[in-house]
């Protein structure tokens, strides 16, 4: 199966987030809404009940790519 991450390459660092089976469009949906301002954050729940918050600002200001997961 092909599994996919988001990479996201900020000043502060690389930041990796996980997309689940599924929804790589919803996703991509909610980056296209960060990007523009429609969005404030991309948040994302991790397997043992952690969230993850991805601000837009930190989204604008980074180089993101879809790539495959590396197993």
């Amino acid at each position: 199966m092909d599994r996919k991450v988001i990479k996201i390459k900020h000043i502060t660092g690389t930041y990796i987030v996980e997309v689940p089976d599924g929804s790589l469009n919803e996703m991509k949906a909610q980056l296209d809404k960060c990007l523009n301002d429609e969005q404030g954050a991309i948040v994302v729940k991790g397997e043992n009940g952690d969230q993850f918050v991805y601000p837009s600002d930190l989204i604008k200001n980074s180089f993101i790519a879809i790539v495959g997961r590396e197993e």
